[in-house]
């Protein structure tokens, strides 16, 4: 029996997006955390890079993301668990402080957000070791390294202490990867260990679009998409009017597939495509 294919939505290139569409993504990624939840996953990453919720982008919306974040915990809190909500701090010392231009101002906003029911089980706090308590999960919101404040080597710490305490890191579109640091935080020598660190977060969830050019974000080729538990999934993106378009499945991996296969898949030659996962 052919297993039912997602419908992508269309026109990820707008923002803001429309409000059905933001749904479908916060319903994907909340069912996908569950199904890593019931595998026992104790470091798990989430990571939706449409232009709204990509932080490298200008046309980034921090309210997008924060909605997620509720959606999450209050899915979480649901099933009889506390939550804490970790967006990090300023690190550094006097004029060399800093902190991501796109996380500015979040932990005002959660506080004025409506909760609802689950406040009395969520809780909000900074990325550092000595945040971890009575809460089972901890959503880490955008962490990132900066120039001149690397949060790695809080985030190491915070993950090896919550792993032996039994408890669950949730990673939500991360940038973790190395920048301009003081006195060699970042230095050529530990960048392996860095990247294993990163790489120990089982994904979760991950959509991201894919795009002609690395250099330009159009015309959209198409999307990859994993659900914890289940293939990578590449969708293809026709046009089926001027204003009407679809995402095709045009192949399904084991594991991440990365330019040398996505090339060769969308000029029609693919190299080492497996069957549709249901057909295997």
């Amino acid at each position: 029996m052919q297993a039912e294919v997602v419908q992508i939505p269309q026109r990820l290139n707008n923002t803001p997006m429309l409000r059905g569409h933001r749904k479908f993504f916060y319903d994907d990624a909340c069912a996908a955390v569950k199904k890593a939840v019931q595998g026992k996953e104790r470091l798990m990453s989430v990571k939706i890079t449409i232009p709204e919720t990509n932080p490298e982008m200008d046309v980034y919306r921090i309210g997008t993301i924060l909605e997620l974040v509720r959606d999450m915990a209050t899915d979480l809190v649901a099933d009889g668990a506390r939550v804490k909500v970790c967006v990090q701090q300023a690190l550094g010392q006097g004029v060399f402080q800093g902190l991501p231009l796109s996380l500015s101002g979040v932990r005002r906003i959660m506080d004025n957000m409506d909760w609802g029911e689950a406040l009395d089980f969520v809780s909000f706090g900074h990325v550092n070791p000595d945040q971890l308590d009575d809460s089972d999960f901890y959503i880490l919101v955008a962490t990132q390294n900066v120039v001149g404040s690397p949060i790695i080597n809080n985030l190491i710490k915070m993950a090896e202490a919550a792993t032996q305490q039994g408890k669950t890191l949730i990673l939500l579109n991360p940038l973790l990867r190395d920048v301009a640091s003081p006195d060699n935080v970042m230095s050529v020598r530990g960048r392996k260990d860095r990247m294993a660190f990163a790489d120990s977060f089982k994904p979760a969830y991950h959509f991201r679009l894919l795009y002609a050019s690395s250099a330009m974000m159009y015309p959209i080729r198409g999307a990859l998409r994993h659900v914890y538990g289940g293939p990578w999934e590449v969708f293809k993106r026709v046009d089926i009017t001027k204003r009407e378009e679809e995402y095709q499945l045009i192949g399904t991996f084991d594991k991440e597939p990365d330019g040398s296969i996505l090339t060769p898949l969308f000029s029609g030659r693919p190299q080492g495509v497996q069957k549709p996962w249901w057909q295997i």
